[in-house]
């Protein structure tokens, strides 16, 4: 009896199967999914694994660090403005789009979507970080990944080509997003500086179904990693 007693003190109650829930990659998160590992056995990329954990933590725990600045609020408050602002310049009449799809592991809702394929908007903070020129642009895309984010869309939604298109719209006046020692001119376009001039589009990006594969495949990998994660935490 006392064999028993010991037997079950030293064991860790079981995780239930409901609480592992599979791993959701959002679009703008892609580029963290795919980096390459430094070597092929490791399988995944070191930094891949630290998103994971993240993830894990906030699923478990419910803790998520967040990042907020200025310019991540002004794209998000302006938005409708850079939307409206492609259009002008574009010579459409695009809505902005709400439809979310959750397919294969990976969610996401790109801004808009036209008759030509996904547009996705990104607000620049100021004149400073607006890339005026495409080769700046297709680095700057490289860079934050936007491409994966685009293909995701593109995944998602059936849809075979997709741009990202970044807009210069004047920073609201609110101390919110600008003081006393911001250089207002940087932030104030309208009346100013020609539409045209404000919108910089990317070259096309093509749906690539190989692309798409390895996307597929690196979940599969990134979930196995993130679900042994849940469980370590569960069973802490």
């Amino acid at each position: 009896m006392q064999n028993e007693i010991v037997n079950l003190t030293d064991q860790k109650p079981a995780v239930q199967e409901s609480y592992i829930k599979p791993l959701t990659v959002y679009a703008s998160e892609c580029h963290k999914l795919m980096m390459k590992p430094q070597k092929l056995k490791d399988g995944l990329a070191l930094t891949t694994k630290t998103w994971l954990k993240e993830e894990a933590v906030a699923q478990v725990l419910g803790l998520r660090k967040t990042v907020v600045t200025r310019q991540i609020i002004k794209g998000l408050v302006c938005e409708g403005k850079s939307i409206d602002l492609y259009n002008q310049v574009m010579k459409t009449n695009y809505p902005k789009n709400i439809k979310t799809i959750d397919k294969y592991g990976f969610r996401g809702t790109p801004d808009m979507i036209g008759k030509d394929g996904i547009i996705e908007i990104k607000t620049s903070w100021d004149a400073t970080t607006f890339p005026f020129f495409r080769d700046d642009l297709m680095k700057r895309i490289k860079k934050a990944g936007y491409d994966w984010q685009c293909r995701v869309y593109m995944m998602l939604f059936d849809i075979d080509r997709a741009v990202v298109s970044y807009c210069l719209v004047d920073t609201p006046n609110s101390d919110l997003f600008l003081n006393r020692w911001d250089n207002k001119t940087l932030h104030r376009f309208d009346g100013i500086v020609e539409e045209k001039k404000r919108v910089t589009v990317s070259e096309i990006i093509e749906r690539d179904l190989a692309l798409e594969q390895q996307m597929k495949e690196q979940y599969a990998l990134a979930n196995i990693f993130y679900k042994n994660y849940l469980e370590e935490l569960y069973n802490k």
